[in-house]
């Protein structure tokens, strides 16, 4: 367990995730306070369950895949000009 919450940003690219996005996002905010979900176009409630828990959601109109989500996290870690980015 870690005994602090760590300055970076997690992000997570997601498509169709309903079903385990809510578990993921408990246990990395345990880690970090910020935590940046890329819903890549999905058409469940993935972008609303991860907006629930507190993430901060990119919505993809249509699924564009891993890349792109990765790089539409990038972008929006960058233009916040957070330093410490780590994706999974």
């Amino acid at each position: 367990m870690v005994d602090e919450i760590l300055n970076i940003i997690v992000g997570i690219p997601a498509f169709n995730e309903e079903k385990n996005i809510a578990e993921i996002l408990s246990k990395i905010k345990k880690i970090t306070n910020t935590i940046i979900v890329c819903d890549d176009g999905s058409t469940d409630s993935t972008s609303k369950i991860a907006n629930n828990h507190g993430a901060l959601v990119i919505n993809h109109e249509k699924n564009l895949g891993y890349g792109a989500a990765i790089r539409s996290i990038f972008f929006e870690s960058k233009r916040n000009e957070w330093r410490y980015f780590s994706y999974f």
